[in-house]
């Protein structure tokens, strides 16, 4: 056995394992994150509710309470006539 057989041995198990490595870059923003306390956030229903930008789209009930908004005249009517839980 000569002096390059190991030498080539060596480079060649060194770019294998080299190559494995180099082919992972990992993204900026990783789309599989999960963020917990957002979550947690979402679930929870708050009692305080934000009309929206455009007073136009807002919907109230009889009583004065906000009920929701939405541009979609359709979608306002809905929401007016949906019964509303009382707190």
């Amino acid at each position: 056995m000569s002096i390059k057989t190991p030498m080539a041995l060596a480079i060649v198990i060194a770019l294998g394992s080299a190559s494995g490595a180099l082919a992972y870059a990992p993204a900026k923003h990783d789309r599989f994150s999960f963020d917990s306390t957002a979550a947690a956030r979402a679930m929870v229903r708050s009692k305080q509710v934000w009309p929206s930008r455009n007073p136009a789209f807002d919907v109230y009930d009889t009583s004065g309470h906000y009920v929701g908004s939405d541009p979609d005249p359709f979608i306002r009517s809905q929401l007016a006539r949906d019964p509303h839980p009382v707190d």
